[in-house]
């Protein structure tokens, strides 16, 4: 019988009664993940995306919680932030969640973004980090959009939100 280092390994975790499934379970889930909140807004059958400065990637409008936030109090925060606009609280409805691999980041690295839709007092204008607005439906390249965007996007389509 040839042992190799995995067989070994495998019966000293099983002698200790650890459990491989178990374990590959948890180094499945253990990946690095992003946790985001998006706003999505649909207007004339497009939807909202945006630029950063200095980027070409186009995104959902949104960002992370800060400690303490709500989901809520973090969505108007960072719309606020970004596009200079104030949510209606009342107003604020889930969309849906994704999840993708993060734009720029290193393999494995994980967005989730839990996205809202709401709707919104004032003018969309960029603010903060923000260079560009641009209003896009399904037929925008999706070389300028992250991965999380392009989901967005096909899924605003696939229920006919979109063109």
């Amino acid at each position: 019988m040839t042992w190799h280092r995995s067989s070994a390994a495998l019966i000293f975790l099983l002698i200790l009664n650890f459990d491989p499934v178990m374990s590959f379970s948890i180094m499945l889930n253990s990946a690095t993940f992003i946790d985001k909140l998006a706003l999505i807004l649909v207007k004339n059958r497009r939807q909202l995306v945006v630029r950063s400065k200095g980027k070409e990637a186009f995104f959902t409008p949104g960002g992370k919680r800060e400690a303490g936030e709500s989901d809520e109090d973090a969505l108007c925060r960072e719309c606020k932030e970004e596009l200079a606009v104030d949510l209606r609280k009342g107003s604020i409805r889930p969309y849906g969640v994704f999840q993708a691999q993060a734009f720029g980041k290193p393999e494995g690295t994980m967005v989730r973004m839990t996205c809202f839709t709401a709707d919104y007092e004032g003018t969309l204008q960029p603010s903060a980090e923000i260079e560009e607005l641009k209003w896009v439906d399904s037929g925008f390249e999706h070389k300028y959009l992250t991965v999380t965007g392009i989901q967005i996007i096909e899924d605003l389509k696939a229920k006919g939100l979109i063109e």
